[in-house]
């Protein structure tokens, strides 16, 4: 299972590509703000463009919050399979703080099907 550790960045940072016909579940997340400089929120964004409709022939990139936490400063949140079933991204998956901070790292689990 794949993961990946950025840290908190107002501009989204991408954890996993999108992949065709393809879809990522989200299996784990730990935000360590342990050592970070304020309460942080964190948002897990799913980044894809729909398919073609009778309603749309030319649809356009869509960006939806999955999933949003506040994590208090000096606190360290860990979210199991079971705490984030449901929770799936149909293109690339981001991560996005409310700022930058480089003591606050976010780690995020998934699986592709």
């Amino acid at each position: 299972m794949p993961s990946k550790i950025v840290s908190s960045h107002p501009t989204a940072v991408t954890v996993a590509s999108r992949r065709r016909n393809a879809r990522h579940l989200i299996t784990s997340l730990i935000i360590d703000n342990d050592n970070g400089g304020a309460d942080r929120t964190i948002r897990i964004q799913d980044v894809f463009t729909p398919g073609e409709s009778n309603l749309v022939s030319s649809p356009t990139e869509q960006t939806v919050d999955r999933l949003r936490v506040d994590v208090l400063q000096g606190d360290v949140m860990s979210l199991s399979e079971e705490d984030l079933k449901g929770i799936e991204c149909l293109g690339a998956i981001k991560v996005i703080g409310d700022a930058i901070d480089a003591s606050c790292y976010v780690t995020v689990g998934y699986r592709p099907e």
